[in-house]
């Protein structure tokens, strides 16, 4: 059967056919996949201008980039995430950096059979970018033991987030500011897994702080918060916090100021009180849902 190759739905100028059937090459030339579902894309735009160079004083040029969240369903797992999406940024000439979420085709048809409303949002005809053969798409499950787990898995998250960012705040006779920008991290990142959850009933199973929060922007706004500035210091911060399970291991000096340090905890409890709102007033639509269809 010859592949599917739908692109219709993706406007041209957004995401130009050349770079879409570029990309679907190069993946393909990494693993053996089989369908490739567009959840999300942002676009942004660079432009140059160079007065002084006499072969380009009167030409301006503007490069775009593209930043896409993928699913991805090849024929055999997936197990370095990271370097799948590494591989891919560099063959792309750093073009095109994708989040990509990774199952194979046997655990895509087993969790259809039994029901799986991530899936069944996202294995639509109009969001195929690639597919080798169309998958049917479950019907999204009502129960109220769904929410119920949900509204669990939230408040779970949510806690151990809590607990996290509370051991950072102990004021402790030993400063150790690499080991708090783990515990900021890992805060970081459980009230990520709590949001994904609440919001596309999802649970990753590729932990990585930027992987998480560029996964939730397609839905929130709270990452945000987090994620780099352009400013010198919210990415010397940002690495250090991403970096920090790491440092904590292999980095035998301590290079994290105390400044920054306290820079991370502010952002992190901005960031949890933004997340939390979000995640609640998803829970209330969720709820209203669930009630909804109940009484029908």
């Amino acid at each position: 059967m010859e592949p599917i190759l739908n692109i219709n739905t993706i406007n041209n100028e957004l995401f130009p056919d050349k770079v879409n059937t570029l990309l679907i090459q190069i993946i393909q030339s990494i693993t053996k996949v089989h369908s490739i579902y567009l959840i999300g894309m942002q676009k942004e735009s660079k432009s140059s201008f160079y007065l002084f160079n006499p072969t380009l004083q009167k030409e301006s040029s503007t490069v775009y980039t593209y930043k896409l969240t993928l699913l991805v369903i090849s024929e055999e797992c997936i197990a370095q995430p990271k370097e799948f999406m590494s591989e891919v940024f560099s063959k792309m000439n750093e073009s095109v950096r994708i989040d990509s979420i990774h199952y194979t085709i046997n655990d895509v048809k087993y969790r259809l059979n039994h029901g799986d409303n991530f899936l069944s949002r996202i294995l639509k005809p109009e969001n195929e970018i690639y597919t080798a053969e169309s998958l049917l798409s479950c019907r999204y499950f009502y129960h109220p033991k769904m929410y119920a787990m949900i509204k669990k898995e939230w408040e779970f998250r949510m806690n151990r987030a809590y607990y996290f960012k509370d051991k950072v705040d102990v004021c402790d006779d030993i400063y150790d500011e690499s080991a708090k920008m783990l515990l900021i991290s890992q805060s970081l990142q459980q009230a990520c897994a709590g949001l994904l959850n609440v919001c596309w009933e999802y649970k990753p199973s590729y932990y990585d702080l930027s992987h998480l929060l560029n996964l939730c922007d397609n839905f929130c706004s709270s990452p945000k918060i987090v994620l780099p500035k352009a400013s010198f210091r919210s990415k010397r911060v940002f690495h250090a916090l991403y970096h920090a399970q790491y440092n904590v291991n292999f980095i035998s000096v301590d290079d994290v100021s105390i400044k920054d340090s306290n820079y991370a905890q502010r952002l992190c409890r901005s960031f949890l009180r933004k997340a939390a709102n979000e995640g609640k007033k998803k829970l209330q639509e969720l709820e209203s849902l669930y009630r909804e269809f109940k009484v029908q």
